[in-house]
């Protein structure tokens, strides 16, 4: 059922529309100014697609993409700039969520992901710390 959830709610591709505070968060991350300014003009493409119990999230800018593939309620490894997460994503009341914590302790710091289709975008609150950005997504034809 939740797969079928993700699928209606979050599924086919997206594209940046506007973001609130993402610099921010990026410099929470300790990441440097150049990938910071690289970042703050990407207007990423993300997809999401559902394979019987796998989500799959591909993420892309012109010099970069990122594939996360993982199963709802399971711990799984995921590479955020370079640095090896632990990460757990669940569906609750029509929200991906994903915990991720850093795999080895002192590098990197805990992230949260929240991901939410609200009329016709999907809302991205990411937060790090104190620090939370929104990134806001519409769907692409």
């Amino acid at each position: 059922m939740a797969m079928d959830e993700i699928h209606a709610e979050l599924g086919g591709k997206w594209k940046l529309d506007r973001s609130e505070n993402f610099d921010e968060v990026l410099k929470e991350l300790g990441l440097n100014i150049l990938f910071r300014k690289m970042a703050s003009v990407a207007k990423p493409v993300i997809e999401f697609t559902v394979e019987e119990n796998i989500v799959n999230l591909i993420s892309k800018v012109s010099f970069f993409n990122q594939v996360m593939e993982f199963k709802l309620n399971e711990e799984y490894t995921q590479s955020f700039e370079g640095i090896d997460m632990i990460c757990f994503s669940r569906w609750e009341d029509k929200k991906l969520i994903t915990e991720a914590k850093p795999a080895v302790e002192g590098k990197g710091k805990p992230q949260r992901f929240q991901r939410e289709r609200i009329n016709d975008e999907i809302i991205q609150t990411m937060t790090v710390g104190d620090v939370v950005c929104t990134r806001v997504f519409t769907k692409m034809n």
